[in-house]
């Protein structure tokens, strides 16, 4: 069965990879549009991620707009998959990199680079384009299907570039700064077990440390890589050298660091916010180990019902379960919450309960109505 999925994928990808990129992104837009009215889980997972992005400051019509151009870009990323080994030999048709002359310089005196990026355009081209000048490694997961990972692999790697696995990335990132070598990092997916947080978008986010770490380890400095989509071509913008000051205790050092990387990081979503991957659970606040996973949440809504006394007692526990989720209570007046630091709503009628607030990844609704239900339901 995972052959015939992989002989169906790459017959659908030859297909797409005789397409020229200007056609590839025309059908990638029909595709993102579609994928946005149909895929009804997505579709909320980007809409309650952009209101969780308080820092943004959105109102509802923009943040559907920038959910919208979300899908398209990551239906195109897709389709443009297939196409990238096309571009072998002549990936800067496509690509301009901006900013990068300090970092090669560096490589040039056999300096290690680590180079972080995020989950914007195209986020393969980062590493093809560095590789395609200069050797270095990037850290990825092994896809299930044996058969679409070699291949998968064989298109990341086309340029000489080569991915480790999680499991020996650190020693492999070691080696390969001593060498001299650039690492390449995805350093904006949740990493709920972090001790590290970042306010990004206005929101706390629990982040990977690893780059910082690598860079106080070895003295290499952090470049974060901007990349955009300008009409059928990309941009690469590389960030100033961010240096470890090895004179500081390294806990210190690792929080500067990582809030400097994540500053420039930000800052790029910002710039071109359709341009992301809103789809991705990026403020998860619950580790890995204390739930199941289809029970993760970060923002979880309590509503309790007009006589709230019988379920008082047992709001603690919601905390003990989620210890690190920010918790909204819907309640009557002259109600008081038994839990620190929790965001508290009164309200006296039904009709107050139906606010538009896409944040919420779960509702604990106490206060029985089909009518809702359904509310906090559509997306």
């Amino acid at each position: 069965m995972q052959f015939f999925v992989y002989a169906l994928i790459r017959l659908f990808g030859f297909l797409i990879s005789i397409l020229p990129y200007r056609l590839i992104h025309v059908l990638g837009a029909i595709a993102g549009d579609a994928a946005y009215h149909l895929h009804r889980s997505f579709r909320k997972k980007a809409l309650t991620n952009l209101a969780i992005a308080y820092g943004m400051n959105l109102s509802e019509k923009k943040r559907r707009k920038i959910a919208k151009q979300a899908f398209r870009n990551l239906t195109i990323t897709c389709l443009e998959f297939f196409k990238l080994k096309k571009s072998k030999g002549n990936l800067s048709e496509i690509v301009k990199i901006e900013g990068g002359q300090e970092i090669l310089d560096l490589l040039e005196k056999n300096q290690g680079i680590i180079f972080l990026s995020g989950h914007q355009a195209n986020w393969e081209i980062p590493f093809l384009a560095m590789s395609d000048i200069y050797p270095g490694i990037a850290i990825g997961r092994p896809i299930k299907n044996p058969w679409l990972y070699r291949w998968v692999l064989s298109v990341r790697e086309m340029n000489g570039g080569k991915i480790v696995m999680p499991r020996s990335a650190i020693r492999q990132s070691l080696k390969a700064l001593k060498e001299g070598k650039f690492v390449g990092i995805v350093g904006d997916q949740a990493f709920p077990e972090s001790s590290y947080s970042y306010p990004l978008l206005g929101t706390r986010a629990w982040s990977t440390t690893m780059p910082a770490l690598l860079a106080y380890r070895t003295n290499s400095p952090i470049v974060v890589g901007k990349t955009r989509r300008v009409g059928n071509k990309y941009i690469v913008e590389a960030s100033p050298p961010i240096w470890p000051d090895l004179t500081k205790p390294r806990q210190e050092e690792v929080v500067r660091l990582m809030d400097c990387a994540m500053g420039y990081l930000e800052q790029s979503i910002q710039e071109t916010p359709g341009q992301w991957l809103w789809q991705h659970d990026r403020w998860k606040q619950q580790g890995i180990d204390h739930v199941k996973r289809k029970y993760r949440f970060g923002f979880v809504l309590i509503i309790l019902p007009p006589d709230p006394s019988d379920y008082l007692k047992l709001l603690p526990i919601f905390r003990e379960i989620y210890p690190r989720a920010f918790l909204t209570f819907f309640v009557p007046p002259k109600t008081e919450i038994p839990l620190p630091g929790c965001e508290v709503s009164t309200y006296t009628t039904e009709k107050e309960l139906f606010v538009r607030d896409y944040r919420y990844q779960i509702v604990l609704a106490f206060y029985y109505s089909a009518r809702l239900r359904r509310h906090y339901r559509k997306p």
